[in-house]
């Protein structure tokens, strides 16, 4: 199993998501070693090798996101099942342009006729995602798509609650869970917690760089600038300047009354999986959401929490007073409580279990044709760029 992502005791959505996936099927009775960015370790818990190169001879199967696949992973006679929940095109389509955006797009532009070629499954978040991909996989409609979505620990969380610093004691928390990328809307969250006036109420945000990384997309600096625009200050809105380890996140949900996810209209929303809202699901947290994406749709049918319409402020504040209150608490929890045990990693992983035995590789043709128009894509894009 490969992930571009660092694995550790701290980790982002898609090493954690390699790390369970590999846990699972580990359970299952595989021979299982991950493959992660420089710097990986194995975090605490049961769990796969963690090496610093793909064993390529050894495996009978790599299972990894299309983007961080290299040359040497479509060679050879192993199953390649590669996992696509991640919308990166689109999320690099909804990013300012810049030298590394207009990079990261051509290489994985250039991925799709390769993986199109050579895959032996694709994993899906989503019926939106299993149409892109189908269309991706024109002419080879054996390659099956495998409906595995993010899920959550198969154990609860502690009851264990931390203090979140700059939190005074007896505000709630509003957790925005996650980074704040440029398809994201924190704005309106921030404009709408303003209409909460003098509420006890902290908007919480992340703003450490992400592990493996100095990078942080919104830094503290970043987010106190916004908070002024909006006319909100400490404990109003509060910086999370560390990345929480892994083991430890269930402290600061505890502590939180809202995980708030907003985004903007796109295509990016409509293709999404939300990974960092089941976080929510796992410790019993109601959820502030953006309509489009997988995971607003089932969250509103399940009544985990509200779903707004992108950038409505009135209604994100109405919702965002809804959920504070009492009732709205014990009954969105009560929901939550009655659906987790549907989410548990080992639950959303079976299709993937089910099929990795009896998967045939998909008939392929030669590689030749993809490469040539993996090629003429680098072209294009690097002559469109220059």
């Amino acid at each position: 199993m490969l992930t571009d992502d660092r694995v550790g005791p701290q980790m982002a959505g898609s090493a954690l998501r390699a790390w369970e996936l590999a846990r699972v099927l580990i359970g299952a009775g595989h021979d299982v070693v991950l493959t992660g960015a420089d710097g990986s370790a194995h975090p605490e818990g049961h769990g796969p090798e963690i090496i610093p190169k793909p064993r390529w001879r050894w495996a009978e199967a790599v299972i990894a996101p299309a983007w961080c696949l290299p040359p040497r992973a479509f060679l050879g006679n192993h199953l390649l099942v590669v996992d696509g929940i991640t919308p990166l095109l689109a999320e690099l389509d909804a990013s300012p342009p810049s030298a590394t955006v207009v990079r990261r797009r051509r290489t994985a532009a250039s991925r799709l006729p390769l993986v199109a070629a050579r895959a032996d499954a694709i994993l899906v978040g989503g019926d939106e995602q299993a149409a892109w991909w189908s269309n991706r996989l024109a002419g080879r409609p054996e390659v099956p798509l495998l409906h595995v979505p993010f899920g959550i620990p198969d154990a609860d969380p502690s009851d264990e609650i931390g203090p979140v610093d700059g939190v005074p004691e007896g505000w709630s928390i509003v957790l925005w869970w996650g980074g704040v990328w440029p398809w994201l809307d924190l704005e309106t969250l921030l404009a709408a917690r303003a209409r909460l006036g003098t509420a006890r109420v902290s908007v919480v945000v992340p703003t450490a760089g992400r592990p493996g990384t100095a990078f942080a997309p919104f830094s503290t600096a970043d987010l106190m600038a916004a908070a002024q625009r909006h006319g909100l200050r400490s404990p109003q809105v509060v910086a999370l300047d560390r990345w929480v380890p892994y083991a430890d996140r269930h402290r600061v949900l505890n502590r939180s009354a809202i995980v708030a996810v907003l985004h903007r209209p796109g295509a990016e929303a409509d293709l999404s999986f939300r990974t960092r809202a089941l976080d929510g699901l796992w410790a019993g947290v109601p959820l502030l959401l953006s309509e489009g994406g997988e995971v607003a749709a089932i969250a509103q049918r399940g009544e985990w929490g509200a779903v707004v319409p992108p950038g409505d402020v009135d209604l994100t504040s109405a919702a965002m007073d809804l959920l504070l209150g009492e009732r709205s608490q014990s009954r969105c929890r009560a929901s939550l409580d009655e659906q987790r045990d549907g989410w548990r990693w080992s639950v959303v992983a079976q299709p993937l279990v089910e099929a990795l035995p009896r998967l045939p590789a998909a008939p392929r043709s030669g590689l030749g044709p993809a490469a040539i128009r993996a090629a003429s894509v680098l072209a294009r894009l690097s002559k469109e760029s220059a």
